[in-house]
């Protein structure tokens, strides 16, 4: 009887297909119960924010791709506005709209920075207006796809799990994904294969202002170039290539020095000292002035860590999030003397050192705790009659700087690896800025994190970080991207290169840089009385116009601060962008000779300990040895012996065999057989096993015998 066409199989594949389809509907409605949880804990109502034409209320914008699940995008879909105008805006406009992220107008600019052939052009462009479509061959500006993420190579949850939230679908390394969220720097490899639809939230190059010692290199080359404009960090010197230029300082100057490992973390290997000549010669530390007159709040030592968003290099483009979180310490601050300097709990503030003092303070609430959020720091400086905006245009000032420092070295890494990304940016970051303040406010650079922290082990860091991802998610302009289109366009350019078809010739894609709309473009020179407007006309569907729309009108808890908003910071800022990156301007000075050396010792170094341990490893010393040896003979000799051995070889046969040998050989064997069976060696070994139960199949098959006398209650070690 064949099983498959009975009743009772059936049956089962019924209810089977019925269980899966309920678990299915209970996921979908799981789901939805928490995507509308998570907007009314964060008071966002699910709408995602679009530019629209004047013509369209906000209540008719189109919802984004990504909020919807389960049904695709299908262009833009319309409501009815019977008795609601224009300037009904929801609570979310409300909310985002203000001071730091304002709503975008019909007739507002947008500005932004490219520079080519050492030359650097301001953008003025218009705010994207977008109609409905009215049929079907109208382009679409948003893609018809449903987005997808890869969070494998993440270790935090909530990406994913905001993900979800957000409409996209999570999927492997594997598969075409639009995103992909890495915790580490990915390989080139990884850059080179994206496709133009993909982005990835690292940007190559970035490790420029990660580590601490480029971090420091690129300021100290920023501050001989514009000593005024770069006095944001510490001073710094990188040992041993700048030992003798601290030990000089430290004579002439009474402080105390903070000392970092070059590639730390965490709060690792950080200590303090008065006295620099404790410090050997040859150590790679990263010395820096102890700031000994901090802010403090209660009494205690604090650094902010403020999260900045870079979607763009070329133009450079940057928005901070207006919320995050100060970190305090957990002893109460005094001036480092000799008797203190190892009180770690009272000079660093890291999170991760802090939290082992048994003074660590949990709190709810916004005016206590070790680790408050950025209003609540806010509130604290308005009580004490603080100027809070001045303060973080300050701050803005030092993110953008410590950027621009690296911008060189980000711009051509960019273009590098992604020569034909002409949709959408291939790389956005979210970097960790651990800012210092003094006791006359005005902020210090510490470190920037590539890979800031996104666990939620306390409430304050929910209420910042999962607001911080969404905000991200939806600012991102990946769903510009017709993924579909992309890869028709790649297929058949691949075709056509493999067929060798003669048409057209291929039209050179453009950079997603150089697009724009109608506006102006004024190009900031060298010589700075040169300084013409020229009117340029382009396309009106840019990709670059899309993008800033787009940004703009997604900008959640994010305020725009590169290209500043403010206009008369335009021309200042534009002056760091002519730094020169051809020559170092540490040529011909002591400090390169003494990097040089030091380069060339460690290298000799590397060499010889690689050596020592191939030796040992191979064993081989005195046959190498030999073959050097051979190798300084004269070409004559050399080639005579290789005729020699040649014709040993040649001649060679197997030695004699020993018949004697053989018997004794088989005889001492057949005395090893007789003894294993008279000691009864073999029974003894089965028997333990069986007791211990570390039998296995193999031992039942080949002594089935053992196995039946001994589940029978016999003793296979007496029985003959």
């Amino acid at each position: 009887m064949n099983l498959k066409n009975s009743k009772f199989y059936k049956r089962i594949q019924e209810l089977r297909h019925f269980s899966k389809e309920k678990i299915r509907k209970d996921r979908e409605q799981r789901t939805r119960v928490v995507r509308a949880l998570d907007m009314a804990f964060s008071e966002q109502p699910c709408k995602d924010r679009e530019w629209f034409s004047p013509g369209q209320s906000p209540s008719q914008q189109p919802s984004s791709p990504r909020r919807r699940r389960g049904k695709k995008f299908r262009g833009f879909k319309k409501r009815a506005s019977a008795g609601k105008e224009i300037n009904d805006v929801s609570p979310y406009y409300e909310q985002s709209s203000g001071e730091n992220s304002p709503m975008p107008e019909t007739d507002s600019k947008l500005e932004g920075f490219i520079q080519l052939n050492n030359t650097t052009y301001r953008v003025e462009c218009p705010v994207r207006i977008v109609s409905p479509p009215k049929n079907d061959n109208v382009q679409r500006v948003a893609s018809d796809t449903k987005s997808t993420i890869c969070v494998s190579n993440s270790r935090y949850a909530m990406i994913g799990k905001i993900s979800k939230t957000l409409g996209y679908k999570l999927v492997k390394e594997s598969k075409m994904w639009n995103i992909l969220w890495s915790d580490s720097f990915p390989g080139v490899e990884l850059f080179k294969n994206m496709k133009r639809f993909q982005q990835i939230n690292h940007f190559p190059g970035m490790i420029e202002i990660c580590r601490k010692d480029l971090l420091s290199r690129n300021l100290n080359r920023m501050l001989k170039l514009f000593p005024q404009d770069y006095k944001i960090f510490p001073k710094t010197w990188m040992l041993p290539a700048d030992y003798g230029d601290a030990m000089s300082y430290a004579l002439n100057h009474k402080r105390t020095f903070i000392l970092k490992p070059d590639s730390g973390a965490q709060g690792r290997g950080i200590w303090l000292t008065n006295d620099l000549k404790t410090i050997g010669p040859h150590e790679r530390l990263i010395c820096q002035t102890y700031i000994h007159r901090p802010l403090l709040i209660d009494g205690y030592k604090f650094d902010l860590r403020v999260y900045t968003l870079i979607t763009s290099v070329d133009p450079l483009r940057i928005f901070v999030y207006n919320e995050g979180l100060a970190r305090f310490a957990t002893n109460k601050y005094v001036e480092p003397t000799p008797g203190n300097s190892n009180d770690l709990y009272m000079h660093l503030t890291n999170y991760s050192v802090n939290k082992r003092n048994s003074h660590y303070e949990l709190c709810d609430n916004d005016d206590c705790g070790s680790k408050r959020k950025l209003s609540a720091i806010n509130n604290w400086m308005r009580r004490h009659n603080y100027d809070v905006e001045e303060f973080w245009s300050n701050v803005d000032d030092v993110i953008i700087k410590t950027v621009m420092s690296a911008w060189p070295v980000l711009k051509h890494n960019y273009h590098a690896c992604f020569p034909g990304h002409d949709k959408i940016q291939a790389c956005f970051e979210i970097l960790g800025f651990d800012i210092l303040v003094d006791w006359k406010l005005k902020p210090y650079i510490l470190e920037v994190n590539h890979s800031p922290s996104f666990h939620t082990n306390e409430q304050v860091d929910r209420e910042v970080k999962r607001p911080l991802i969404r905000d991200t998610l939806n600012l991102v302009s990946t769903v510009l991207a017709d993924k579909r289109q992309i890869l028709k366009e790649d297929r058949k350019r691949v075709k056509q290169r493999l067929l060798k078809i003669r048409g057209e010739p291929p039209v050179q894609r453009p950079r997603l840089g150089g697009g724009t709309s109608k506006g102006k473009i004024d190009i900031q020179k060298s010589n700075p009385e040169a300084n013409p407007v020229i009117e340029v006309e382009t396309e009106d569907k840019g990709p670059l116009a899309q993008q800033i729309a787009w940004e703009e009108s997604h900008l959640g808890n994010f305020r725009k601060i590169m290209p500043p908003p403010d206009s008369t910071k335009v021309d200042y800022y534009t002056r760091f962008y002519a730094q020169s990156n051809q020559v170092s301007i540490f040529a011909e000075t002591a400090a390169s000779k003494k990097r040089e050396d030091l380069a060339r010792k460690m290298r000799i170094q590397i060499e010889e300990k690689n050596a020592k341990q191939q030796q040992m490893l191979n064993g081989k010393t005195k046959r190498e040895a030999r073959k050097r040896l051979a190798v300084m003979l004269p070409r004559a000799v050399r080639e005579k012996n290789r005729i020699n051995l040649f014709r040993l070889k040649e001649n060679w046969s197997p030695g004699f065999i020993s018949d004697a040998e053989e018997r004794l050989r088989h005889t001492w064997l057949h005395m090893r057989s007789e003894a294993i069976r008279t000691l009864k060696i073999t029974e003894n070994i089965y028997s333990n096993l069986y007791e211990t139960g570390l039998l296995t199949n193999t031992d039942m098959v080949v002594y089935p015998h053992f196995y039946h006398n001994l589940q029978h209650g016999f003793d296979i070690r007496k029985n003959p």
